[in-house]
């Protein structure tokens, strides 16, 4: 009976463990190193087992879920990659990620440099492995930056069996007494030895798509509908710009009038009618003093029917100048400088605009994106609770019928299992859900909302704690929120709007000149060749000048230009005001974000202690099972709270991003905008 007991406490303790390391980002079985069954190196041409070979150390990590992450990232670039938990010395049992076993040191030297050549790794450590003891050894200076000094002292140093620890972390750190190794279960599937009791999984000729948190930004930028409309606003705005400086494209004019007319002063026996022709053709340029220059060929003609006197000249050809220039009102060309100012503001406006829609759309994903990673968090740590719960409950029942325990204690494992159950089923619908929504903003063509494809975010959470300048971060957000942006811009336009209307209360007084080199003849030829300068030219000079009495048209303008610049000079420092309590929110959620980690995590690690000590009390007969499933519940419960404070830390850290008026790193305006 002690031996049996023994057995069944170590199995418990056994299952206990492992099924609470289930990997956020990793679905699926667990890595294995490729090795044969005695995980011993194979040598690729006499198949034996290898005394010594050599592998490529990459990393090396506190917790399981952070180097099977980094396994099933360098197996899907088509490496062979294992983890081993070693003995680092100072700081304790940590996991080293390997990549392949090689025979020589050559061969795994050059493995390693094709690996950093081709980015799948910044830095790596050559290692000697030997077999029979089980021992790694540092064989070369080859690490690098990654790799921390205190690698290095982890040379020569016996590493530990490759097993689990018997208190192990998932990927956000939830420490749980120990229970067995075993499988991680996809989302969507209870780990149960009951099959009637599984929960639906997703088919298995659907598409697991593995997303970071980069890919699913980017992804949703090429494909967001919103982007894909608000990016042509920027463009119209260029557009407008060149519109407005249109204004001073070079203009080509012609005209042409015929007609008749009766002459009465020649008309002494009949009437006399007058037949008069003109035709002009040039080119005008607007200048940017506010004036137009004009040069033109103009040329008549005039001639008398019945008359008892003909004309001598019959047809005049004058090339002509004439120059327009206002003096007073408009001098400088106010008006259409004022109309490309305000263009140009108009489209820093709207990419302001733009940037703000891209910033909300990344913020919107990493929102999801943190609420699917905190889903599947939630249902790895229901799913391990309703084992444990199982668990009990099998026990329980084995007891009773040896006469050792209670109908009563049966009936509370199994209701206690049935509502762990329930909860379960609610986390894989919310992690459904999540999936959807994603989906949504990813808008993938073939990854619709009605496809069946799972997302599985493989993105590692941050839980180092940052502590940023809040003085560095508002003066960041003040000179990079678009709202800032566009505030800003509107001032500038009721600035020069307000100067336009202060100009526009001077009165008009133009000048005028116009100078034609003219020739005289019957004909048009003759007319052409008599074109010279002498004192037949016709030239005009004058000015124009009109202003309304009282002026109260433009002052009333002014007026009301004045009044909407104090009024965007009022906006801007409301918005810089919101701006900067915005950031203070932000980085006072960040701070309690980051203390709610720290806290949970204690809580954690103190419930996982109390389930062992609740177990061993209810293994040998001193409690009943109510204390040790409230103890698991405790545990679910810390875990939870955990894996929440962990997702609104890294969700917060994008809001800080978002808060700055910044994009994320590898995110730039351009590739939202292609």
């Amino acid at each position: 009976m002690a031996a049996t007991r023994k057995a069944l406490r170590w199995c418990v303790f056994s299952i206990f463990s492992l099924m609470i390391i289930v990997p956020v980002a990793v679905c699926g079985s667990e890595p294995v190193s490729p090795s044969d069954s005695t995980g011993d190196a194979i040598d690729s041409q006499s198949h034996r087992p290898l005394a010594n070979w050599y592998s490529i150390q990459v990393g090396a990590f506190p917790e399981l879920s952070m180097a099977e992450r980094e396994v099933s990232r360098l197996r899907d670039k088509g490496t062979d990659p294992f983890y081993q938990y070693e003995d680092t010395g100072g700081k304790g049992m940590w996991y080293r990620v390997y990549v392949g076993r090689y025979p020589t040191q050559e061969e795994a030297q050059q493995t390693a440099e094709t690996l950093v050549q081709q980015r799948f790794v910044k830095a790596y450590l050559l290692r000697k492995m030997l077999a029979e003891k089980n021992i790694a050894y540092a064989v070369g200076p080859q690490d690098t930056g990654s790799i921390s000094a205190d690698h290095k002292r982890e040379a020569k140093r016996p590493a530990a069996p490759r097993q689990e620890s018997e208190h192990a972390l998932t990927a956000t750190g939830v420490v749980q007494a120990g229970l067995p190794p075993a499988l991680p279960t996809p989302p969507g599937q209870v780990a149960s030895g009951n099959e009637s009791e599984r929960v639906d999984r997703p088919q298995s000729g659907s598409t697991a798509v593995r997303l970071t948190l980069m890919d699913a930004i980017r992804y949703s930028l090429e494909g967001n509908r919103e982007i894909s409309v608000a990016a042509y606003d920027p463009k119209q705005a260029q557009a407008q710009i060149e519109g407005e400086e249109s204004v001073y494209d070079t203009l080509l004019f012609a005209d042409s009038t015929f007609r008749r007319d009766p002459n009465l002063d020649a008309s002494l026996t009949d009437i006399v009618t007058e037949d008069d022709g003109r035709a002009r053709a040039g080119i005008r340029k607007p200048l940017k003093t506010g004036g137009t220059l004009s040069t033109y060929l103009e040329t008549r003609y005039a001639d008398l029917n019945n008359a008892v006197f003909p004309r001598t000249y019959n047809h005049i050809v004058s090339p002509t100048v004439e120059l327009q220039q206002p003096l007073l009102n408009n001098i400088g060309s106010k008006k259409e400088q004022t109309a490309i100012k305000i263009a140009n503001y108009r489209a820093n406006i709207s990419a302001a605009d733009f940037r703000r829609k891209v910033i909300d759309v990344t913020t919107s994903v990493a929102t999801v994106y943190w609420k699917l990673f905190l889903f599947k968090e939630l249902i790895d740590i229901n799913r391990v609770n309703l084992d444990m719960a199982e668990e009990v409950h099998r026990r329980e029942s084995e007891r009773y019928a040896r006469g050792l325990s209670q109908q009563l204690d049966v009936a509370r494992a199994r209701s206690n299992a049935q509502v762990r159950r329930s909860t379960l089923l609610r986390s894989q619908e919310e992690y459904k859900l999540a999936t959807d929504r994603l989906k949504l903003l990813l808008n993938w063509q073939e990854f619709t909302i009605d496809s069946d494809a799972v997302v599985i975010p493989v993105e590692i959470p941050q839980t180092t704690t940052i502590d940023p300048d809040e003085t560095d971060a508002i003066e960041t957000a003040l000179s990079n929120r678009p709202e800032i942006i566009k505030a800003q811009q509107e001032l500038m336009i009721r600035d020069v709007d307000q100067k336009l209307a202060a100009h526009q209360r001077l009165p008009t007084l133009d000048a005028f000149g116009r100078y034609s080199v003219s020739g005289y003849g019957s004909e048009h030829d003759d007319a052409w060749s008599d074109v010279s300068v002498n004192d037949d030219d016709i030239w005009e000079v004058g000015i124009q000048f009109e202003w309304a009495f009282g002026n109260r048209a433009a002052k009333s303008q002014f007026r009301r230009k004045s009044l909407g610049r104090l009024q965007a000079n009022a906006q801007l420092k409301r918005v810089k005001d919101e701006v900067k309590l915005d950031v203070k929110q932000v980085l006072h959620r960040l701070a309690t974000a980051r203390g709610e980690i720290e806290a949970n995590r204690s809580a954690k690690e103190a419930a996982g202690k109390v389930v062992e000590g609740e177990f061993t009390r209810f293994d040998i007969g001193q409690t009943s099972n109510e204390e040790l499933l409230r103890a698991q519940d405790l545990l679910a419960m810390t875990s939870r709270s955990f894996a929440r404070a962990v997702a609104d830390y890294n969700t917060t850290i994008q809001e800080l991003t978002r808060a700055q008026g910044v994009l994320p790193d590898g995110i730039t305006i351009e590739e939202a905008n292609r």
